[in-house]
């Protein structure tokens, strides 16, 4: 068997030399919510498994909106534009409390079957309504069900796209080329993916939850770990899973532990990739072309 890398695939991640966290600080924490939409295509219909998502932004979204403010940490939400269509009261909520708003597909989609004119077609569809419903164009993309190819960094940077949070080889924001595509990468890993510990979905057949404590643990120690290289902590956090009452008090814990030190950075992701971004413009660094 033929070992295979990024590379192999037309796909390079490079860091960026030069990249320190604004204003001096240590590291960087960004905190991603990712909203899935759950049993649509289902035939016939699943209602309870339609309710269970439903749960994150009905009940569950507000609850977080809440936390994030009473914190003051900004959080980016990747949202199917499904889901902005039919809940525009929501994006008002999330926009108005300063967070962001993240390109997700239309049905979170896993494009990795997907031709590039596929994927053209449903990224602008998808822009298209969040800018309709936000006012601004979305810098950003992270692939849902971890599902890409590399003609989609070329489809993402054709819409205008600064950022994409997919994958995990470097701690901290760098850049990712494939052919003449560059964007800012967010860097996110499977540690810090809430699916793993409390994935219980029934429309994905599972009934497995670990206790909030657990992942208290892990995500603690994460945090310590990536403050200590200067890292970036870029959470895949599912309202439906985390927005449960028992695990926001968790997150609160979280959330005060990261407030105990004034060396860490918050920010959304657009946020990070702008910085990165103006990093590579600056004096002696690359460069990234405007989109």
């Amino acid at each position: 068997m033929t070992a295979r890398s990024l590379r192999s695939i037309g796909i390079d991640c490079l860091p960026i030399d030069a990249f320190a966290w604004p204003d001096g600080k240590r590291c960087g924490v960004s905190v991603g919510w990712h909203v899935k939409v759950g049993a649509l295509h289902a035939r016939p219909p699943h209602p309870v498994a339609l309710s269970e998502v439903a749960y994150g932004t009905t009940t569950a979204l507000p609850r977080i909106i809440e936390l994030h403010r009473r914190y003051e940490i900004p959080a980016t939400f990747f949202l199917p534009s499904w889901v902005a269509e039919h809940s525009p009261a929501l994006v008002d909520a999330v926009v108005e409390a300063d967070n962001e708003i993240a390109l997700h597909g239309v049905l979170h989609e896993n494009v990795q079957g997907l031709g590039r004119t596929e994927q053209l077609e449903l990224f602008a569809r998808a822009a298209s309504v969040l800018e309709s419903r936000t006012g601004q164009a979305p810098l950003g993309w992270s692939a849902p069900s971890w599902g890409l190819r590399a003609e989609t960094f070329d489809v993402l940077v054709s819409l205008g796209l600064v950022y994409d949070a997919s994958l995990m080889e470097y701690d901290r924001p760098h850049r990712v080329r494939c052919g003449d595509a560059e964007l800012i990468e967010l860097p996110i890993s499977t540690v810090l993916d809430d699916w793993a510990l409390f994935g219980a979905s029934l429309d994905a057949g599972s009934t497995f939850a670990a206790p909030a404590a657990h992942a208290l643990e892990i995500w603690g120690e994460e945090f310590d770990g990536l403050r200590s290289v200067s890292g970036y902590f870029n959470s895949t956090l599912h309202p439906h899973l985390s927005g449960r009452p028992g695990r926001l008090k968790m997150l609160e814990r979280l959330f005060r532990h990261m407030r105990e030190f004034d060396d860490v950075w918050f920010g959304t992701c657009a946020q990070a990739a702008m910085h990165a971004k103006a990093t590579l413009a600056g004096p002696g660094g690359d460069h990234v072309a405007d989109h």
